[in-house]
């Protein structure tokens, strides 16, 4: 398994005037050979798109912005699809120098890497789980997680930028972590990626950034975040995925009846069962069973290697193995 950083933001606070004239100066050596474009308060500049660089202008009233939106795998010259660049010390150090040389070649020398600061970043794996069917499958069981302790929707149900179908998004309430997970091939429109369930989790504010690294410089940042990738995607991942196989509600009864001896554990597991549909929230569910052993519970359910959570009577599959099985 890859544990891949696919994205990293590095951020500039220019005075006006000096925004002004680094955003003029885009328009100027953009004519007749690449787009400069712009989104609202949002001018895209596309000179490093082919290097794997996205660099936005953030005109705001108060606060002017100049951001690069990294792909690290893009940068070293790969393609992200399928093949995740897997982090060691010496790719970081090429990755680094190649966007050294690429920000002092756009900025003419008068800002390196440094002088940004580290305000995103994303880890991601791709867990292959067979066919499209069956990512789409997971994503419906992830669904009925609902809201996670410490975590609540991203998008409203009416939303128009994201079809639920494709994906499941959480945001953190305050912490400054964001977790998706989407079918692969849908969002790239690529059938290499068929039967991929590419999941992310992210850290968008400094202060979940500083709380994986004591580094305060971005090159030390990315360095360090990139090398620990595993860790800080699996401590994202646990928060929020149980371990365990899927089954249909019947089928999950069975099991703990067959397979739980105690009693009182055995009501207490069925009850989640049923409460975790009829809250449509893992954590509400258990919120309700106001239970102080629920870690317990919990563990009682991996040791099993059954989700509490079950897959709906509307869909067709029966069982879906552990995400966590794929992890290999």
């Amino acid at each position: 398994m890859i544990y891949s950083v696919h994205t990293f933001e590095l951020t500039l606070n220019p005075a006006t005037n000096k925004f002004n004239k680094l955003k003029n100066r885009a328009y100027e050596k953009s004519k007749g050979k690449y787009r400069v474009f712009s989104d609202e308060n949002k001018y895209i500049d596309t000179a490093l798109s082919d290097k794997g660089i996205k660099i936005e202008y953030h005109d705001n009233r108060y606060k002017k912005k100049v951001k690069l939106i990294v792909n690290p795998t893009r940068v070293l010259g790969g393609d992200d699809v399928l093949k995740l660049w897997k982090p060691n010390q010496d790719n970081i150090s090429k990755l680094l120098h190649r966007l050294e040389k690429q920000i002092e070649g756009y900025f003419n020398s008068k800002y390196t890497l440094d002088d940004f600061r580290l305000t995103r970043i994303d880890f991601t794996i791709n867990l292959d789980v067979g066919s499209r069917e069956n990512v789409a499958s997971y994503i419906k069981v992830l669904h009925k997680l609902g809201k996670v302790k410490g975590f609540g929707y991203k998008y409203d149900d009416n939303d128009e930028r994201i079809d639920k179908n494709l994906s499941y998004d959480l945001e953190g309430n305050s912490n400054g972590v964001e977790f998706t997970a989407y079918d692969k091939e849908a969002a790239s429109g690529r059938t290499e990626a068929k039967g991929i369930l590419r999941v992310e989790a992210r850290l968008t504010k400094q202060k979940a950034i500083s709380a994986c690294t004591n580094e305060s410089i971005a090159s030390k940042q990315i360095q360090s975040l990139a090398l620990n990738s595993k860790d800080i995607f699996l401590t994202t991942f646990v928060r929020i995925v149980p371990y365990g196989d899927y089954y249909k509600k019947k089928d999950a009864v069975k099991i703990i009846k067959d397979k739980i001896s105690t009693k009182k554990q055995k009501e207490k597991m069925l009850k989640l069962l049923t409460l975790i549909p009829q809250k449509k929230s893992l954590c509400l569910a258990q919120k309700e069973m106001k239970d102080r052993n629920m870690d317990k519970v919990m563990k009682q359910f991996a040791e099993i290697n059954l989700s509490p959570v079950t897959i709906s009577k509307q869909q067709k599959v029966k069982h879906l193995k552990n995400l966590y099985a794929f992890f290999v």
